[in-house]
């Protein structure tokens, strides 16, 4: 009996100590509900206590600012069209026998550059002549018989109606010679009118006719453009009306012709474009080299105001958050948000990243002071800073 409690006694030892070796080597579970676990990092940033990373900029995403020059410009667009162009046409009326020049060939002011069939004014000048001539010989006999007249009434051979007669017989030969000699103008001026001049130099731009065709008086035989002097029309809006002055500079690109263009306002419209509440002002450019054509589209801007000595940042430094104006910069090796006050604004100007416009700052910052001249999105104050040597 002894023996047997001792054996059930062992038994139960055994099993307990194979129970908790078992519950030794059993995975930790999760903590109840309720349970609180340690701190660690969150989504939304290092945790607590932790130091902030450091922000790595790329060589020219930092730019030290120094004092400058900003203008305040409005956009420019417009066609080129040219000052002096104009139709040449027919004066005299019958075939064209030549048609001299081409599209695209330059003429001189004077310069013969079709002619009309001349046969029929030539008779016509020739017949005129004819006219003169007997005109004028009858004249000369009507100044005869004068002079006759006059020695004969002095002697008391005539009576003196018949001096009168004399008198009045000269004065129509010399009415029929004037007569004749305006007739014969006019068949001249015809005849040389069937050589078509130009009436400027210019370029020819099209051709109305060809040769062969029957023309009559104003009928179109071609067309010239003077390219020496073009000009654009371009809107401006009426607000911005007040700094705009006859003779202001004009910068501007053609598309299609390398380098920038020079103009200046010539003529500015004395009302507003219907329905656009804007002002038509006429920009003149000088055509040297004979690059530009007209119907070129061309576009630019026009300085209103200009600053010189002021702080300017380029557009894409500039941030703006409720109600702020702000910058990111460096200073002492960290980055730092600056208020800014805004001031003249450049959508023209082009930095050296090729980004588009400059604005100026009028408090905040100062020359020396580096800040990002790119728009890299939100930025952690505080972060340390460091910039990546160029490639």
């Amino acid at each position: 009996m002894k023996t047997r409690i001792l054996f059930i006694t062992v038994l139960a030892a055994a099993l307990a100590v194979g129970a908790w070796w078992q519950f030794s080597r059993a995975p930790k579970t999760a903590p109840p509900p309720g349970s609180t676990a340690p701190a660690a990092a969150t989504a939304s940033g290092p945790a607590a206590g932790a130091a902030p990373a450091v922000l790595e900029f790329a060589a020219g995403d930092l730019i030290t600012l120094a004092p400058g020059s900003i203008t305040r410009s409005i956009p420019i667009t417009g066609s080129l069209r040219a000052v002096r162009q104009g139709l040449v046409r027919a004066k005299a009326a019958g075939e064209l026998r030549e048609l001299l020049v081409r599209e695209g060939e330059s003429v001189s002011a004077g310069q013969t550059i079709a002619r009309v069939d001349p046969t029929e004014f030539e008779s016509r000048v020739k017949e005129r002549e004819a006219q003169l001539r007997s005109a004028q010989a009858q004249l000369e006999q009507a100044e005869s018989t004068l002079a006759r007249n006059r020695q004969l009434i002095d002697r008391g051979f005539i009576s003196p109606s018949a001096l009168d007669n004399a008198s009045s017989a000269l004065d129509a030969a010399a009415g029929a010679r004037d007569a004749a000699q305006a007739q014969l103008a006019v068949a001249r001026k015809a005849l040389a009118d069937t050589a078509v001049l130009a009436p400027m130099s210019g370029v020819v731009a099209e051709r109305f006719v060809q040769p062969g065709e029957k023309v009559s008086p104003d009928v179109r035989i071609l067309s010239l453009i003077d390219l020496s002097q073009l000009e654009i029309e371009a809107p401006v809006p009426a607000s911005e009306l007040g700094a705009v002055r006859i003779g202001q500079a004009v910068s501007l690109q053609v598309e299609g012709v390398a380098g920038e263009q020079s103009g200046r306002i010539l003529r500015i419209g004395p009302s507003t474009s219907t329905g656009t509440r804007s002002v038509p002002v006429y920009i003149g450019i000088d055509n040297r080299g004979d690059r530009l054509r007209a119907g070129l589209f061309a576009q630019g801007s026009l300085a209103l105001e200009t600053r010189q000595g002021v702080i300017t940042v380029p557009l894409s430094a500039l941030r703006e958050r409720a109600g702020r104006s702000f910058v990111y910069a460096v200073q002492d090796g960290r980055l730092v948000e600056k208020d800014v006050v805004p001031g003249l604004r450049d959508e023209s100007a082009r930095d050296a990243r090729g980004g588009a416009g400059a604005i100026e700052v009028r408090s905040g910052l100062a020359a020396g002071d580096r800040i990002v001249a790119v728009n890299l999105g939100t930025l952690r104050a505080g972060s340390p800073v460091r910039e990546l040597p160029a490639r």
